[in-house]
């Protein structure tokens, strides 16, 4: 299957490749759809990208909870993987 990427494209999904996941809160209040690294940094300039990846099914999902926060962990799985191997990269 030939995939392809804008530049662009490919260098978010290398980054979050990279960066081992992303983590996005799912609780109801003042933090939910607040999106962070795992550096604790905000994720809000990926996040046009990461939802094309999550649409495209680049994304593995795992529940987690801290502080009494309910956030959804994804990691880029194989098919994220083999996307980054073999995309083809054309023009914005």
């Amino acid at each position: 299957m030939n995939i392809k990427l804008t530049s662009q494209q490919k260098l978010n999904l290398m980054y979050l490749a990279n960066n081992r996941f992303i983590e996005i809160c799912t609780s109801v209040g003042r933090s939910l759809g607040c999106a962070v690294f795992p550096d604790g940094n905000n994720a809000k300039s990926i996040m046009a990208a990461f939802n094309t990846f999550l649409a495209w099914g680049y994304f593995d999902e795992e529940e987690k909870h801290y502080h009494g926060l309910r956030y959804s962990r994804f990691t880029v799985n194989e098919k994220g993987k083999q996307a980054l191997l073999n995309a083809e990269v054309v023009s914005e």
